[in-house]
């Protein structure tokens, strides 16, 4: 009970008050780190990521990602720079909407961040010339402007819009929630979610809530898939568990480096 009223304080907090510079007030570094930083990640070689490519049958052109993930994934941070979820998503996707022969697909993420993952989802539905709509959700507002502690920094502060606007096939497809999912979830007027990728607050209460939303629009052979199955986030860890125990899902593990994971859940009834 503590732990859900906690929660809801941090909602009700951050849905009224939100951070007015959530990457930081000022650049955070050079042109010359960002760019160094991206030809090492870039470089990286992912060998399981590599095989749910070729499982799939479709292949995110690298070239796009790297640049698109140079503006959106390429931070100052300790960790390494990681953005295989990019492959991951548009392979997965553009799989789920060969075998469904689907002419439209409604898509719901949560944790919006700087806009890579939604990106990559659309160019999957563009890419398989099909109609679909992408429902994001972040605590970080659309148009408003901020540092983002990324190389775009270094022109000026800049919306998402305006992050992404080297995108713009891609946005077409994409709409912008602002807010806690606990507080912004019954906006979304989906009566069916062919797709979903979570990647929000990580607690076991706040995802558990966003995946029944997700679960309780979804149908046969529909996906969810989670970031950050890792030790350091004990709340996915703890949900993935009660999905595999309650059985109607299928889980598939897959590992990117040793400190981050995705899980793949396709619906079974």
């Amino acid at each position: 009970m503590i732990e859900y009223l906690l929660s809801i304080l941090r909602d009700t907090r951050n849905y009224f008050f939100p951070k007015k510079n959530p990457f930081g007030n000022s650049i955070q570094a050079t042109k010359e780190y960002y760019l160094s930083t991206f030809e090492k990640a870039k470089n990286e070689i992912y060998l399981e990521v590599d095989k749910l490519e070729d499982s799939c049958g479709f292949k995110i052109d690298k070239l796009w990602l790297d640049e698109l993930a140079l503006h959106t994934q390429v931070v100052k941070k300790e960790s390494a720079i990681n953005y295989q979820h990019g492959r991951i998503l548009y392979s997965k996707l553009s799989k789920y909407i060969k075998e469904k022969n689907i002419s439209s697909i409604n898509i719901v993420e949560i944790g919006t961040a700087r806009g890579f993952s939604s990106i990559c989802m659309s160019k999957a539905i563009n890419d398989s010339k099909i109609n679909g709509k992408i429902i994001t959700i972040d605590i970080i507002p659309n148009n408003k402007k901020f540092f983002w502690n990324c190389i775009d920094d270094l022109q000026s502060k800049k919306t998402r819009k305006e992050l992404l606007n080297n995108w713009s096939q891609e946005l077409n497809n994409i709409f912008f929630l602002t807010g806690p999912s606990s507080f912004v979830l019954n906006k979304i007027v989906f009566d069916r979610i062919h797709f979903a990728y979570i990647d929000g607050m990580h607690d076991y209460l706040n995802t558990k809530r966003e995946f029944q939303f997700i679960s309780n629009r979804q149908k046969v052979n529909d996906i969810i898939i989670f970031d950050d199955y890792s030790e350091n986030f004990p709340g996915i860890v703890k949900l993935v568990k009660d999905i595999k125990n309650k059985k109607n899902y299928s889980i598939d593990i897959l590992s990117s480096t040793e400190q981050r994971s995705y899980v793949i859940a396709q619906k079974l009834k």
